[in-house]
């Protein structure tokens, strides 16, 4: 299970997104945007395998590109300013750091210590 982070990324005075990113996300997103501009509002677990980290910084790195300087050339990377240019190793870290059991019981069920609510059938009476 991996855990993802929900916010609230404020592009602009009148444009605001909200999604879900892996955890190890959130950082690149606040270097990206500013830490201000994004709100973390909430997490959960999706179940899938971590990604390799090599192939994650790849991806990263094509996703958020590069800043620009003040003269208008292009800068660091944003990945790079936050894992490092050989970030890999941290990246990898951020990876494992955000993977997590699942909880115990059934995923889709009752809150834990509550029974579930019997489910009636509409179909046959």
């Amino acid at each position: 299970m991996i855990r993802h982070i929900t916010v609230r990324i404020r592009r602009n005075e009148t444009i605001e997104l909200q999604n879900s990113f892996p955890q190890w996300e959130i950082p690149v997103l606040k270097a990206v945007h500013g830490e201000d501009a994004v709100t973390e509002v909430g997490e959960k677990l999706v179940d899938r395998e971590p990604p390799e980290a090599r192939d994650e910084f790849d991806r990263l790195n094509s996703r958020y590109k590069r800043s620009r300087n003040e003269d208008g050339s292009l800068g660091t990377p944003f990945v790079h300013m936050v894992y490092g240019e050989l970030g890999v190793d941290r990246l990898a870290q951020a990876i494992q750091d955000s993977v997590t059991d699942a909880p115990e019981g059934d995923l889709v069920g009752a809150a834990r210590g509550r029974p579930r609510k019997e489910q009636t059938s509409l179909v046959g009476g």
